[in-house]
């Protein structure tokens, strides 16, 4: 039976009080483990010291187990590589090493005249490589020397000319934008106000929590890190605490959810990029086959861009035809999938303070497939805060005698109770935003968002100053856009696309 790994911090004034720290802390943790019968692998231990100088570590050594442990020039802690000025070279070449056989198989899936869609790739790309070198990067990558980053940058570059299939003289900021993939700089600011979002999310006893909230002398003026980073990114977007808390224990998978249904399709048959009559029609008379005695309910909710001033709007009707309409202010920073859930809260919270028919089923229609998607998965399974009060107030609702189901409806195509939700919705965002907490997702969607939308604004003007590239329309005709993938082409067309908007084409 193997004890998952640990690790222990220690630090003085000089290196011999900090190694002494280390060896007494060592010894604790072998008594420790003898008395609970476990044995301290000594042979696996490793020993760091963080300084500036190299002599420091000269001679650094400590017993562990009877072990004796040299102090190394790097160690790896949960897949990232530690070294002596937490510069993350070290780390940045790892992940180089690790991530090039992924970029050499995602050229084995496309060609020039063959191969994956543009969107597959995209995909891929993002997953594949992207994930790999953004592993744990909310720790290190904010303090990260810019040279380390440029190291995983080429990485990136080279999955970007995969994708778009441009050639090696083509400007980077062009392959970059024809591939939709942002810097791995640009990601930093991202990662980092989400690392701080979910530590200030946790109880305020919490040992992160307490970390975030903590002020301590930078070590270096020259590096920042997550917390200092995040705070900087918090301040441009307005975020200001309380941070929407982390959801509490969970109910069990077992529990009874009662009458209640989720539909998340209108029928059969209907085509992928169908035209709005026939997305009505298809609506409407799957509508038709539903109870039509009993209380209807539309919800909508809208943001912004996807992530400011957030609205949510519903349009209770009753069995007698009396309409009730319902708005609420989201939130100045809000994504479109949190007003959405607002919308449905909200209804909810309404039917269950204003009780009527109470044996008559309850019809709820929404037009966002994410929301019903996720509250589909059951109580036990809600991530947010938002989604574990959705599932009370459901369960409150639905009795025996009483369904309740919740239906997907498509969008924008005229079905007149959606149609009146979404002037609700765009009505509510007008509304004063209230001061409310903030979720740790729509904080890291608007400051993803920030990221993008600053790297797009980097790219040359036109006509390009430095005459290496004149393929500065990228800024002044799409301005903080990137272009869409390449669609109905075949791979060859969809590469020449790329290669003549670049300014090279390879012919």
């Amino acid at each position: 039976m193997f004890a998952d790994d640990t690790s222990t911090l220690c630090s003085g004034n000089t290196t011999e009080v900090a190694r002494k720290r280390a060896q007494r802390a060592a010894d604790t943790l072998v008594k420790w483990a003898r008395e609970n019968k476990m044995e301290v692998a000594g042979q696996k231990t490793q020993l760091l010291v963080l300084s500036q100088s190299h002599r420091d570590a000269v001679g650094c050594r400590i017993r562990v187990a009877g072990q004796t442990v040299e102090g190394g020039p790097e160690l790896k802690l949960l897949g990232v590589t530690l070294n002596r000025t937490l510069g993350f070279g070290p780390h940045c070449r790892n992940l180089r090493r690790r991530v090039r056989p992924r970029i050499s198989q995602l050229r084995r899936i496309t060609g020039r005249s063959w191969g994956l869609e543009e969107r597959q790739l995209r995909a891929v790309a993002n997953g594949y490589v992207r994930g790999a070198i953004e592993h744990a990067a909310a720790a290190w990558m904010p303090a990260a020397a810019r040279t380390n980053i440029e190291v995983l940058e080429r990485e990136m570059r080279a999955a970007a000319r995969v994708i778009t299939g441009c050639i090696g003289s083509a400007h980077i900021h062009g392959v970059m934008a024809e591939a939709g993939v942002a810097p791995v700089a640009a990601r930093r600011t991202a990662l980092a106000a989400r690392m701080l979002a979910k530590a200030m999310a946790l109880p305020k006893e919490d040992l992160l929590h307490r970390l975030a909230v903590a002020d301590p002398p930078r070590r270096l003026k020259t590096v920042c890190g997550w917390r200092q980073l995040g705070r900087e990114v918090w301040r441009t977007l307005g975020v200001e605490p309380p941070v929407e808390p982390l959801l509490p224990v969970r109910p069990p998978p077992w529990q009874p959810t009662g009458t209640i249904s989720f539909n998340l399709d209108i029928g059969a048959g209907l085509p992928a990029g169908a035209a709005a009559s026939t997305k009505k029609e298809a609506a409407l008379h799957h509508l038709a086959s539903l109870t039509q005695c009993a209380t209807w309910v539309w919800t909508d909710g809208s943001a912004t861009g996807g992530v400011l001033c957030g609205g949510a709007g519903a349009l209770v009707v009753h069995a007698d035809n009396d309409r009730t309409e319902l708005k609420r202010p989201a939130g100045a920073l809000c994504s479109s999938f949190r007003a959405e859930m607002l919308a449905i809260a909200m209804t909810l919270e309404h039917l269950a303070t204003h009780p009527r028919d109470d044996t008559l089923p309850i019809i709820i229609c929404t037009d966002s497939q994410s929301a019903l998607a996720a509250l589909r998965e059951g109580p036990s399974a809600q991530r947010t805060v938002q989604g574990a009060e959705i599932w009370s107030r459901l369960l409150e609702i639905a009795t025996p005698d009483r369904h309740v189901t919740l239906q997907w409806v498509p969008s924008h195509c005229g079905i007149p109770g959606n149609e009146a939700a979404d002037v609700l919705a765009g009505e509510a965002k007008a509304l004063e935003q209230e001061i409310a907490s903030i979720d740790v997702n729509t904080i890291y969607k608007t400051a993803a968002r920030l990221a993008r939308d600053r790297a797009a604004r980097d790219r040359p003007s036109y006509p390009d100053p430095t005459r290496r590239a004149a393929t500065g329309w990228y800024r002044e005709l799409m301005g903080t856009r990137y272009p869409a993938p390449v669609s109905n082409l075949d791979r060859r067309a969809a590469i020449d696309v790329h290669q003549i908007r670049t300014g090279h084409w390879s012919g």
